[in-house]
C-alpha cells in the first residue's frame, strides 16, 4: 500500500482505542510508521494494548466528553512531536432502547459521547493543525447513520449528526487544509452490545442473518475498518474532504436475494 507511505512519521490520536475497532485503528497506524496516542478512559486496558504496539505507541488517560481531557492529551502529542496530523474521533457508546424506552438522560449521553465529544475533538486539534497548514480528521460514524434501524434510535440519531458535523466541518476548514471525513461501518466491536449481549441472543443472529442479504456478505472486520481510515487519513484521499465511506458490504445499496438471480 504505497499510497500510505505518507503516515511514516506522523503523529495520530484515536479516541477509544483501548480495545475492539479503535485498538485495530492503532495498530495500523503504527504498522504504517506513524506514532500514535491511544485516548480512553479503560486506563489498563488502554496501557496494555499500547504496550503491544511498541515504542510508537502512547497512551493517555481520556474522556471525550471532557473539554480540559481533550486540552492535556494534544498538549501531550504537541510536547512529544511537535505537531499532530491526524484526529481520528473513535471513541462511542451504545445504548439499544426504543424512543419509548430511552429516557432523555441517556439519550443526551450517548449524544455526548458520539457527537459532542468529536466537536469537542475537532475544536482541540485545529490551532496546531491551522498551525501546520494540514490536518486530517476521521470521524468514526456507523452504517445506521446511513439507515435508521429500530430500538436504537440514541444511537442512530447520534451518529447521523456526527455526519452532519463532518460535513460541516469539512466545509469549514478545508481552506486551512484540514480535511474532515467518516466512515460508516457495519460491523466492528461486538463489545459494544456490553450489558445487552445475553438479551439480544436472538437478535444477533438475525443480524448475521441480514449480513448476508447485501452485496458483500458478512460483517465488516476491524481490520477493514482500520484500512478505510488509514485511506482517509493519508495523502491518497487528498482531494476527499466531506465523505462518508461506508464499509458495510454494500448494505446501504440495497438488499442481494439469492433466488432473484436465477430468474
Amino acid at each position: 500500500m504505497s499510497a500510505l507511505s505518507d503516515l511514516d512519521g506522523k503523529v495520530v490520536l484515536v479516541t477509544g482505542a483501548a480495545r475492539g475497532t479503535g485498538a485495530a485503528i492503532a495498530k495500523r497506524f503504527v504498522e504504517h510508521g506513524a506514532h500514535v496516542w491511544l485516548g480512553d478512559v479503560a486506563e489498563e486496558a488502554g496501557r496494555a494494548t499500547a504496550a503491544s504496539l511498541g515504542e510508537r505507541a502512547h497512551f493517555a488517560p481520556h474522556d471525550v466528553t471532557d473539554a480540559a481531557a481533550w486540552g492535556r492529551v494534544v498538549a501531550d502529542a504537541l510536547a512529544a512531536h511537535g505537531r499532530l496530523d491526524v484526529l481520528v474521533n473513535n471513541a462511542g457508546v451504545l445504548h439499544i432502547g426504543t424512543v419509548e424506552r430511552t429516557e432523555a438522560d441517556v439519550f443526551r449521553r450517548v449524544f455526548e459521547v458520539n457527537t459532542v465529544g468529536p466537536y469537542l475533538g475537532i475544536r482541540a486539534v485545529l490551532a496546531p493543525m491551522r498551525a501546520q497548514g494540514a490536518g486530517a480528521i476521521v470521524n468514526v460514524s456507523s452504517v445506521d447513520a446511513l439507515l435508521g434501524m429500530n430500538g436504537v434510535s440514541a444511537y442512530c440519531a447520534s451518529k447521523w449528526g456526527l455526519r452532519g458535523l463532518t460535513k460541516s466541518a469539512a466545509t469549514e476548514l478545508g481552506r486551512d487544509g484540514i480535511r474532515v471525513n467518516s466512515v460508516c461501518p457495519a460491523g466492528g466491536n461486538p463489545a459494544m452490545y456490553g450489558p445487552w449481549m445475553e438479551k439480544l441472543v436472538g437478535f444477533l443472529d438475525q443480524t448475521r442473518a441480514y449480513s448476508n442479504n447485501r452485496g458483500l456478505p458478512g460483517e465488516a472486520s476491524l481490520e477493514a475498518i482500520a484500512d478505510a481510515v488509514l485511506f482517509l487519513a493519508s495523502d491518497a484521499s487528498r482531494h476527499c474532504t466531506g465523505i462518508d465511506l461506508p464499509v458495510d458490504g454494500g448494505a446501504h445499496a440495497g438488499r442481494f436475494i439469492p433466488g432473484f438471480n436465477t430468474v
